[in-house]
C-alpha cells in the first residue's frame, strides 16, 4: 500500500458542496396539521377520563355481603372445639399435651 492514498476528490468538489446541499433542503417546514397540534390535549383528556372512571368505580362500588362474625364467648361451644380439632387433626391426647406444655 505504501504512503499513497487511493482515494481522490474531484477538483472544486468542496467549493460548491454547501450550495448544492442547500438547494436540496426544502425552504420551509410544512405546517403542522390540526390533529398533531391537538394530540397532547387528547392524551390529557383520555388520562383524565380514565382517572374519573376509576375513582367512580372505586368509590361507588356496592358493599360486600355481610359475613357472619363469630362472637367470642368465655366458654366456646363443644361443636366449635370439635370442628377446630378436626381441622387441625388433633385428638384428645394432642390437646392435653398442648395444654400441659410450658411455652
Amino acid at each position: 500500500m505504501g504512503d499513497k492514498n487511493p482515494f481522490r476528490v474531484p477538483e472544486g468538489y468542496f467549493d460548491n458542496l454547501a450550495a448544492e446541499v442547500m438547494k436540496q433542503v426544502p425552504e420551509q417546514q410544512p405546517a403542522q396539521s390540526r390533529q398533531v397540534r391537538l394530540r397532547p390535549w387528547l392524551y390529557a383528556a383520555a388520562c383524565l377520563l380514565v382517572a374519573v372512571l376509576t375513582a367512580t368505580l372505586y368509590l361507588f362500588q356496592p358493599d360486600p355481603a355481610p359475613q357472619h362474625v363469630a362472637v367470642a364467648t368465655s366458654a366456646p361451644s363443644d361443636t366449635y372445639v370439635e370442628d377446630v380439632a378436626d381441622y387441625v387433626m388433633a385428638d384428645n391426647i394432642d390437646i392435653y399435651a398442648c395444654l400441659a406444655s410450658d411455652y
